[in-house]
């Protein structure tokens, strides 16, 4: 017995549709049962089209793989307080105990970690001008 006010998921979005809503069983490569789908993403299966959920869905890799790995860009309050004892609270470049920032010296775009050995304490005129640069 189905009931009409029954929601289902999509196995793809995820996205909830009534029991009573046309959905569609589908088998998909590498799954041994059955998906149930909502229209929208058997109608991106039959005409190819793609989102982001929709390539992640079939995209699927392990959380060990190095690019689908999440690099966090926030510095650990216990690396920053190892920067600010090794810079005595002062810019490396000017000297100034104003407006500090910590600043990767490799920068974080460019592939730079959160080390101690990576971090610098610059002012905000300094942190300015050095920009993304390698200095």
């Amino acid at each position: 017995m189905v009931f009409d006010w029954l929601l289902v998921p999509c196995d793809i979005c995820e996205t909830l549709f009534r029991g009573k809503a046309k959905r569609y069983k589908v088998k998909l490569p590498g799954s041994f049962f059955k998906k149930t789908i909502c229209a929208r993403c058997n109608r991106k299966i039959v005409n190819k089209a793609s989102d982001e959920k929709f390539d992640a869905f079939f995209n699927k890799t392990s959380d060990k793989d190095p690019e689908r790995v999440q690099r966090s860009r926030s510095i650990s309050s216990k690396t920053k307080q190892a920067v600010w004892r090794r810079d005595d609270g002062r810019c490396v470049e000017c000297g100034s105990n104003a407006l500090l920032e910590y600043d990767h010296i490799v920068p974080f775009s460019k592939g730079g970690s959160n080390t101690e050995r990576n971090i610098q304490l610059l002012c905000e005129k300094c942190n300015r001008s050095k920009s993304n640069k390698i200095k």
